[in-house]
C-alpha cells in the first residue's frame, strides 16, 4: 500500500469520527422535575429514540478493511439515517477492549449495537455489499 492510499484511509476515518458507545457517555437526566405533590408542566414532545451504532472492527492498513470503508461511505447516505459508525481500528490501543468486548477476531468485522453497547446483530466476518449492511441495520433496530 502507498504512503499516499495509507493517508487517504485514515483521513476517511478520521472524518466520520466515533460515536459513543457505553452508556455512561449518554446526557444526564434533567434536573427540573416539578416537586412531589405538584402538577409537572406539559411534556414535550417526546426526543427521538437515540440511533443504534454499526461498529467497525478494521485494520487500516488491509485491503479487505479498506474495500468494505469504500461500501460503507459509498453507501453511507442508506445506513447513516439509522446508525451511527464507530471505527474499531487495530492500530489504536483503546480499540483493544472492544475487539476483547465483542470477541472479534477476523476482519473486517460489522456489528451493530444499541446506545447501552448490547449488540443487535453481527455481520459475518468478510465484506459486507451496502444492501446486507442497511437491510442488517433495519432488522436489527426495527427501523
Amino acid at each position: 500500500m502507498t504512503s499516499t492510499a495509507r493517508a487517504s484511509c485514515g483521513a476517511r476515518l478520521a472524518a466520520l469520527g466515533a460515536a459513543p458507545l457505553l452508556a455512561a457517555e449518554k446526557a444526564p437526566a434533567a434536573k427540573n422535575a416539578a416537586p412531589p405533590g405538584k402538577p409537572s408542566a406539559p411534556k414535550a414532545t417526546a426526543a427521538p429514540a437515540p440511533k443504534a451504532t454499526l461498529v467497525f472492527f478494521i485494520n487500516p492498513a488491509g485491503r479487505p478493511c479498506q474495500m468494505q470503508d469504500q461500501i460503507l461511505l459509498e453507501s453511507r447516505g442508506q445506513w447513516e439515517p439509522l446508525a451511527t459508525l464507530r471505527y474499531a481500528r487495530t492500530d489504536t490501543p483503546a480499540d483493544r477492549d472492544l475487539f476483547y468486548r465483542y470477541g472479534v477476531r477476523a476482519l473486517p468485522s460489522l456489528i451493530v449495537v444499541d446506545p447501552d453497547g448490547k449488540e443487535l446483530r453481527r455481520f459475518s466476518p468478510g465484506i459486507q455489499p451496502a444492501e446486507t449492511v442497511v437491510s442488517g441495520i433495519r432488522a436489527a433496530t426495527g427501523r
